[in-house]
């Protein structure tokens, strides 16, 4: 039986992209965001909800505004540059909303890329920056290829480890193609997002063995528990060791040395709850070849991709990026899904900083 932990119909609440990112925009700017950082927050914030990615997207801006006007972040902001080369910077998000700092720490990736074909950032002193994948997307609109990674306080047992050690550190990838969709990829290290645990509690949905096990004894938990404790931890992509545990444990620690490591913000088993330490790249394609001939290669590979012959009882083989364009394009012409509770969350929050409900 398939189990399937996501919104619908009868547990959400459509509204217009415009409606969500005036209602973002403006809930962020009453908590101290200049109005460029309240408008870059809500536009990272509803790219996630409108690809189809709910557990990273506008639900999240009441607990952002609440660490913002409670301290817990420092705005107004900035993204500190503290040590750089022609290629490559060190930065601090200076304790600021993790959206922003990410997003100003790509357009310092791309802006080096453009000078110079590459463009490294390691972003320390942050936050969380909710969908990874936003920010390597980011380097599509310049012909250029994307790459983006966050870590994160531990929710993660290490292949073989019956204890949280590691965050979900996840993933994310962009490179442009011609006619066939932008190749995307934006993935956790762990089996599944934490936020899907969540989720799955909130809508009352059981999850699927092999997403999460109890801690020290291993086994495997159906029921989705409420909150973050030592009780119980995610499995790395793999699940077990039959199966490859060690691939996404490995992969998490890579995150954690980008990120942490060589930031020297911390790796995930020294960051307090709350800190993300981050590290984005951006590539310029025309230094290598011409863009177009990139282009209409990527075009042929995924075409090919395309059209391989499916297991039975599946449509058509999807490549990364095929489910965020089909979520984008219902929710853009039918109205983004927000989740019921979390819907009233939002206008409430509203209310409470005196700002126009208009979702």
């Amino acid at each position: 039986m398939q189990i399937k932990v996501k919104l619908n119909d009868s547990n959400s609440t459509r509204v217009s992209a415009e409606a969500l990112q005036k209602q973002l925009t403006s809930i962020f700017a009453a908590v101290g965001c200049s109005d460029r950082h309240a408008d870059i927050a809500a536009k990272v914030l509803l790219a996630a909800s409108v690809r189809g990615v709910d557990t990273h997207g506008v639900s999240n801006v009441v607990g952002y505004s609440r660490s913002a006007e409670d301290g817990t972040y420092t705005v107004p902001q900035k993204t500190e540059i503290i040590n750089e080369s022609s290629t490559t910077a060190l930065v601090s998000a200076c304790n600021g909303i993790g959206l922003i700092s990410a997003y100003e720490g790509m357009e310092i990736a791309i802006d080096k890329a453009k000078s110079h074909g590459l463009g490294m950032v390691s972003i320390k002193d942050g936050h969380h920056v909710g969908m990874v994948g936003y920010y390597a997307s980011m380097a599509l609109d310049h012909d250029m290829i994307g790459m983006s990674m966050t870590s994160a306080v531990p929710a993660v047992r290490p292949a073989l480890g019956g204890k949280k050690m590691l965050g979900t550190n996840p993933i994310g990838f962009a490179a442009p193609a011609g006619k066939e969709r932008d190749f995307f990829l934006d993935m956790a290290t762990s089996t599944v997002a934490s936020g899907k645990i969540g989720l799955a509690h909130r809508i009352g949905a059981p999850i699927p063995a092999g997403w999460a096990v109890t801690a020290n004894e291993g086994a495997a938990i159906i029921d989705p528990p409420n909150g973050e404790n030592d009780s119980w931890a995610l499995n790395p992509l793999g699940n077990t060791r039959e199966q490859g545990s060690h691939k996404g444990y490995g992969l998490a620690v890579l995150v954690d040395i980008m990120c942490g490591v060589l930031s020297g913000g911390g790796y995930s088993a020294s960051l307090d709850r709350g800190q993300n330490m981050t590290w984005v790249m951006a590539v310029d394609i025309s230094r290598f070849r011409p863009v177009d001939d990139f282009k209409s290669m990527m075009d042929e590979m995924i075409s090919e991709l395309h059209s391989t012959p499916t297991l039975p009882g599946f449509d058509g083989v999807l490549v990364p990026g095929d489910p965020e364009a089909d979520a984008m394009q219902d929710r853009l012409s039918r109205g983004v899904p927000v989740e019921n509770s979390q819907y009233v969350a939002i206008k409430q929050r509203a209310l409470e900083l005196d700002v126009d409900v208009v979702i």
